[in-house]
């Protein structure tokens, strides 16, 4: 029984420095995910992705008198994806990811790259480098589609011999 209360005192006298810890490391992810302007990175962004929507309704060939209607349901969704994506609502969870990921001090150290001025150039860059990554995505997603939909009759076909000999 003394051993129990002593290890229960114990425990409460060094649960503040552990709770304290989780607080700075909190603090300190925070802080990096604000220094990356995560806002002004996703605005730079939505226009790209919105072209891109665009562009696939052209290769559709979609009527020309259904463009606008495409058009204003697509920023019906656009408008959901940005409150349900937006940097507030996903603050909490980026922190904790951020925080499990990373030690407080590596944390530390890579906040100050991003307060120095090749690390605040890097940031600056950023949304083109994201911007021409999924330029280049896209380019490339019709031949891995086309792979995906052999793929895909392939496995059907499979399927649909199977289900015969059953």
């Amino acid at each position: 029984m003394m051993r129990t209360l002593a290890f229960f005192i114990i425990l409460s006298l060094f649960s503040p420095c552990a709770f304290a810890d989780e607080t700075f490391h909190r603090a300190a992810a925070e802080e990096l995910l604000l220094l990356s302007n995560p806002d002004k990175m996703m605005d730079q962004v939505w226009p790209h992705i919105a072209g891109m929507v665009d562009q696939q309704f052209k290769q559709m060939d979609a009527p020309e008198e259904l463009r606008p209607v495409l058009k204003k349901y697509t920023n019906k969704m656009f408008n959901v994806m940005k409150a349900e994506l937006g940097f507030e609502n996903l603050k909490e969870d980026f922190i904790t990811i951020y925080v499990n990921t990373y030690s407080e001090s590596e944390i530390r150290a890579i906040s100050d790259f991003y307060k120095s001025p090749v690390g605040k150039k890097f940031l600056e860059k950023m949304p083109k480098l994201i911007q021409e990554s999924m330029r280049i995505t896209q380019r490339n997603m019709p031949r891995m589609m086309q792979q995906i939909q052999a793929i895909s009759e392939e496995m059907v076909a499979e399927i649909e011999s199977l289900k015969s000999q059953n």
